[in-house]
């Protein structure tokens, strides 16, 4: 379902930093594959030399304080990514977070000739990495790509429960056959893991795994 190849669109501003996986032969494909999961907050630091934007400097301030966190953390008008690395920055200090509120979605197909990840985000925003390291990034509302992440988003939440917690270390891509779903919620990154048959047909990861499918359909048409 993830074999598509996507012609590639550039990536969008550099993230500095190294990435824990060489997962592609490019390493810029690489840091953008470890950014998706928002927890590695120093590939979201500006770079040297460069300005930081208003939550960069919120975030990544020595006297960055819970209650200025938590208010970006809960800011539903900011983007998903800097939300998860708010959420995140509260768990690291051992402050209460919300439960549940998924805001990311990154699924993982292992291919014969490497690994296709799709990533959308509550914002709207989207992520195809193609196993031959092309990318496409969707970075504004599109109109019709826009209710194909809701559905993802929607699908996902009603399986979030089944997600098992994801050790701080990722550790390596899903093996041959296998497929992975992470879900990037306030209260942590989970992932439902296993071969793509059963997972298929399995009652809550299914319709994931299929709302999924849509939307790379979709994001793969609109860039031809």
């Amino acid at each position: 379902m993830f074999s598509r190849i996507a012609s590639a669109l550039g990536l969008s501003a550099a993230l500095a930093g190294p990435g824990s996986a060489a997962v592609y032969e490019d390493a810029s494909t690489n840091h953008l594959y470890e950014s998706l999961f928002c927890d590695v907050p120093a590939l979201y630091r500006p770079p040297p030399g460069a300005a930081a934007t208003p939550w960069q400097a919120l975030l990544y301030a020595p006297s960055a304080n819970v209650t200025t966190v938590r208010a970006l953390a809960g800011d539903t008008g900011q983007e998903a990514r800097v939300r998860a690395l708010a959420y995140g920055w509260l768990r690291e200090r051992g402050q209460p977070v919300p439960a549940s509120e998924l805001l990311g979605v990154v699924v993982e197909v292992a291919l014969p000739g490497g690994l296709d990840a799709l990533a959308a985000y509550r914002d709207g925003r989207v992520r195809y990495l193609n196993h031959s390291g092309r990318a496409v990034l969707v970075d504004t509302r599109v109109p019709d790509i826009d209710p194909l992440v809701d559905a993802l988003l929607a699908a996902s939440s009603r399986a979030l429960p089944q997600a098992q917690p994801w050790q701080r270390v990722r550790g390596v891509m899903p093996g041959a056959g296998q497929v992975r779903i992470g879900l990037l919620s306030s209260d942590g990154l989970g992932r439902i893991e296993g071969p793509f048959d059963q997972l298929q047909r399995d009652a809550f990861a299914g319709p994931a795994l299929l709302a999924a499918s849509r939307l790379l359909e979709q994001v793969t048409r609109a860039i031809k």
